[in-house]
């Protein structure tokens, strides 16, 4: 899967350098908050390679995260089917933000949108496909694998920890450093809704306040 996902890029690319005709002067990258376009790219390989450069560096940050999952599992004596479930999982996410930032590349300036919700329609389908099939896999394999006899600590599944037997909130990580939260939990979903919501919350108001 990972080099799926550097193709993409690459692929991208290729689409580019073959249509550069076809590309405008100048293109829209960024709409306000009433869908008003604020914000544009003018025709140069720089501004067009950028956002794949940007997916380049995305896709070796999660490339390491994968490599580090592995060692850390090694370490902690994790075995390794369950590793290689959360390295792909992790790929999994490599592979849609590939997909995404692919997409953005070629279609702002050849499609030339006219409004965000084509791209924000499209970036939820890609994200909730790519990720929901690659944490349903885990999950399933995860249950093959305990059938198997292979030791995996009880309320690890692909992705998540769930373990109604289990009264802690916050739980050590299969592998690496820090906690995650046991979604069997009571409160793992306020917990959840508040650690995401209020980030975007903020942003939200920020941007509000900047586009009055």
């Amino acid at each position: 899967m990972r080099w799926i996902s550097l193709g993409v890029l690459v692929a991208a690319g290729v689409v580019l350098a073959l249509l550069w005709g076809d590309v405008p002067d100048r293109w829209v990258t960024h709409w306000g908050v009433h869908g008003q376009p604020n914000g544009w790219a003018t025709k140069s390989v720089a501004a067009a390679a950028l956002p794949l450069a940007i997916g380049f560096v995305i896709w070796l940050l999660l490339e390491a995260t994968a490599a580090w999952i592995a060692r850390a599992g090694r370490a902690k004596a994790v075995p390794r089917e369950m590793m290689a479930v959360q390295a792909v999982v992790v790929r999994a996410a490599g592979l849609a933000v590939s997909l995404l930032i692919g997409g953005l590349a070629v279609g702002l300036p050849l499609l030339r949108p006219r409004s965000p919700l084509p791209i924000v329609i499209a970036a939820w389908i890609d994200l909730g496909l790519v990720l929901g099939l690659a944490i349903a896999w885990g999950t399933r394999r995860v249950r093959r694998l305990r059938a198997a006899g292979v030791a995996i600590p009880e309320g690890y599944g692909g992705l998540v920890y769930r373990n109604p037997n289990d009264s802690r909130l916050w739980v050590p990580k299969l592998a690496g450093i820090g906690r995650t939260i046991n979604f069997a939990h009571r409160l793992a979903w306020p917990v959840m809704i508040a650690l995401v919501g209020l980030p975007l919350a903020i942003v939200l108001a920020l941007t509000l306040a900047t586009a009055r």
